[in-house]
């Protein structure tokens, strides 16, 4: 698809939200183009296409007319927002997003890492949406978000229905809309408890916000899920991951990638594809709203050993490096390059992450001095 072929098939996407809009009684809806978004009430409201477009990939036109004719609505015309803290602690819910979820939206969301490229935000349960609220909302209710975060995995705890998955073989739950099915894993042990009866430790796969697969944690069937998993994920409309989780000796939900196993070179590769489609993503929109500065493309490189990630720091270039597993120096007169392991070479150029910027990005400034190449050789391992 060209630019001009996307560009069209956008606009032409916030043509049926305008008429859903206006159904809603909202008639002064104007198209932004540039941030991909709808804004009305004088402009002083936005809605953010870019999430509502990506969740009706997968929906026939008839399943989007009826799913927007529901969303939109809701969106114009939100329920009531709760003032105190007493009336919002009760629908306060915790939801896992990639890290670039909210890219293109300028609010400052309530979230917080929860695994490489996976973050948990803090979502109010509405009848028929889920919304966002921004750090703003803390103050008024008089709470930090490590507190409103808690509170969140309590509430869903409460309602999350106990399990005793089989041992035998890939169990798949799959939701019909995009609600809190990923965040089971963040309820207190209920992985571990819903695979009690395992003989190896459970891995869990959330490939997109509407799916959760278990796997017994045996070679044959991680494998097989591995390949499974990656072709949702590449495929969802709603991706989040395709790496496994497994837990450690206190019931911890941790990546897989945490600890060894006998899939290691599967793993890497979940790793790999997952940072690679985020600092994609990323590179994308950095390249559109901040021009003055080169974003660096996270390559992925398979090797004897395995997959690796690669960034590239160019001579001469003033570049935004994604965090990978080596950085590759790249001379100007094209004399070849040296692989450093990323943390090392952080450590030998005092390179630091930008502010503001997340997943992080490392500003690389000037070429190293003679004197810090020769460090960075000397470090360097053979590709």
């Amino acid at each position: 698809m060209t630019n001009i072929d996307h560009g069209r098939e956008r606009r032409d996407f916030a043509l049926v939200v305008f008429g859903h809009m206006r159904a809603a009684g909202v008639d002064d809806a104007a198209y932004d183009a540039e941030e991909f978004a709808v804004r009305y009430d004088g402009g002083d409201a936005v809605i953010h296409l870019a999430n509502l477009f990506a969740e009706t990939r997968e929906r026939s036109p008839e399943e989007t007319r009826e799913w927007l004719e529901r969303i939109i609505p809701a969106l114009v015309t939100p329920a009531t927002q709760p003032d105190t803290w007493e009336e919002v602690r009760p629908l306060l819910r915790p939801v896992l997003r990639s890290s670039t979820y909210t890219l293109a939206d300028p609010g400052s969301r309530v979230r917080r890492p929860l695994f490489p490229f996976v973050d948990e935000l803090l979502a109010i349960d509405y009848p028929d949406v889920i919304s966002f609220p921004d750090e703003s909302k803390l103050a008024e209710w008089g709470v930090t978000a490590e507190e409103a975060l808690t509170v969140a995995r309590e509430n869903l705890a409460a309602v999350t229905p106990p399990m005793e998955l089989p041992n035998d073989g890939i169990v798949k739950i799959q939701v019909d809309e995009a609600d809190y099915l990923s965040s089971w894993l963040l309820v207190p042990d209920w992985l571990l408890v819903s695979t009690a009866n395992f003989e190896h430790p459970p891995v869990a796969f959330v490939p997109d916000q509407q799916t959760l697969i278990v796997v017994p944690g045996d070679p044959e069937l991680l494998s097989e899920a591995f390949e499974a998993v990656e072709q949702e994920y590449r495929t969802a409309a709603r991706p989040l991951s395709p790496q496994g989780y497994t837990v450690d000796e206190s019931g911890l939900v941790i990546p897989l990638d945490w600890v060894t196993t006998p899939n290691d070179a599967e793993v890497a590769r979940a790793r790999a594809v997952l940072a690679g489609a985020e600092y994609g993503a990323q590179h994308e929109w950095l390249e559109e709203h901040h021009e003055a500065i080169y974003v660096s493309s996270l390559l992925v490189a398979e090797r004897e050993d395995g997959v690796h990630t690669v960034a590239v720091w160019g001579e001469g270039v003033d570049a935004a490096l994604p965090v990978a597993d080596f950085i590759a120096f790249a001379t100007e007169d094209d004399q070849g390059s040296i692989q450093v392991p990323f943390e090392t070479a952080v450590d030998i150029t005092g390179i630091a992450p930008m502010p503001g910027i997340h997943p992080p990005r490392y500003r690389t400034g000037r070429w190293p001095e003679p004197a810090v190449l020769e460090r960075l050789a000397e470090a360097a391992v053979a590709f």
